[in-house]
């Protein structure tokens, strides 16, 4: 009986061989999976940026590598993530050369793009990830056309390509960019007029389009709230004040100020090329403001009239109140000043102080007395 009892207890104590490795294996690889699912960088964003890497031309950039790599986890320069994907590239002034290549489109979440200040060549590629918000190339070595597929950055916000050798017409693609604040297109070859879509980006404070060959007029850009508005190209100004006539209708006034105009513009011809000539927006601004001080001088001389006339019926009434009394005032003036009155006043009160024995002739006294009042009063 001893004996079997040890068996059992050794049979319990001793597990299987295999049935332990087993469960010792199946545990290893929990533990290694658990962290690569929880931080490993999403695979689309890997390839993406080992792609733009690869078109930068392999650059001496921390954590970087042209094939595979955990940008998230292993904190590449510039790279900023949330969660497992990339959110951010910030890479500029550090001399980056190469091309943007033609991956970019493969980011799925990336919000900013800052590559500025930079010696990047060749074109702005046509496929842009959609999420973009923020977008700078500015001061590199860019070529070529704006794409037509800006118009897909429905989110952006703030666009600067700048200092670039852009060329070309600016592209019609900015109908569904609502949501665009600040723009800088400056210093670049870029020519044309200004798109008709520029007038729906309702939310744009800042655009910056000097120093570049673009013309016609500014009258797509009336309507926008715009703080800080640097054009200098050669605008044809004389084209756009034409709707001016038709402000100053209604006021004869301002006919001279619109025959002013085109008599201004040829002399500040010469100074277009620099930047300083008038906008179409300024001349609307102005006419406002010309228009705003007549209708403060008209209402101003409506109350200045209105004023007057308060201050006539005024005089009138009080003239009015001195003619209804002047009887008793003068009734009243003789009596102070008339000798015979303050002499015969005591001679009526002696009569009446008097003892009478008879009534009619205390009558007859007070009779008298009153007609000599009378007469009194009537001198």
């Amino acid at each position: 009986m001893d004996a079997r009892a040890a068996m059992r207890r050794s049979v319990r104590v001793a597990p299987p061989p295999l049935a332990s490795r087993a469960a010792v294996l199946l545990l290893l690889l929990l533990l290694s999976a658990l962290p690569l699912s929880l931080t490993y960088t999403y695979e689309q964003d890997v390839f993406a940026i080992n792609g733009l890497y690869t078109a930068l031309g392999s650059p001496s950039l921390p954590g970087w590598v042209t094939n595979g790599g955990d940008p998230c986890v292993e904190n590449w320069q510039g790279v900023g993530c949330a969660a497992s994907n990339i959110t951010a590239i910030t890479l500029s002034g550090i001399s980056l050369g190469g091309q943007l290549g033609n991956t970019l489109a493969n980011f799925t979440s990336i919000i900013t793009l800052e590559l500025s200040n930079n010696n990047i060549g060749g074109t702005i590629p046509d496929n842009l990830p959609v999420t973009l918000q923020r977008f700078f190339l500015s001061g590199n070595q860019l070529s070529g056309s704006l794409p037509s597929t800006l118009s897909t950055l429905t989110l952006l916000t703030d666009m600067s390509l700048s200092s670039n050798r852009l060329s070309g017409d600016i592209p019609d693609v900015f109908s569904a960019l609502t949501g665009l604040i600040n723009l800088d297109f400056s210093s670049n070859n870029l020519t044309g007029p200004l798109p008709p879509s520029m007038g729906n980006l309702k939310a744009l404070t800042t655009l910056h389009i000097q120093d570049n060959q673009i013309s016609g007029t500014l009258n797509v850009l009336q309507d926008l709230p715009l703080k800080d508005l640097r054009d200098g190209n050669p605008f044809n100004t004389s084209i756009a004040p034409s709707p001016l006539p038709a402000a100053p209708a209604p006021s004869p006034s301002l006919s001279p100020s619109t025959g002013h105009v085109p008599s201004k513009e040829p002399t500040k011809s010469p100074d277009v090329t620099n930047g300083s000539s008038p906008a179409s927006g300024k001349h609307t601004i102005w006419t406002v403001k010309f228009v705003g001080y007549i209708l403060v001088g008209v209402v101003s001389a409506v109350v200045i009239v209105l004023m007057v006339m308060f201050c006539v019926s005024k005089h009138k009434e009080r003239k009015s109140k001195k003619d209804v009394h002047p009887k008793s005032k003068i009734g009243r003036e003789p009596q102070r000043l008339g000798e015979p009155k303050i002499k015969e006043v005591p001679e009526i009160k002696e009569h009446l102080v008097k003892p009478t024995n008879t009534v009619g002739k205390a009558s007859n006294v007070v009779s008298n007395t009153s007609e000599e009042l009378k007469v009194n009063a009537s001198y």
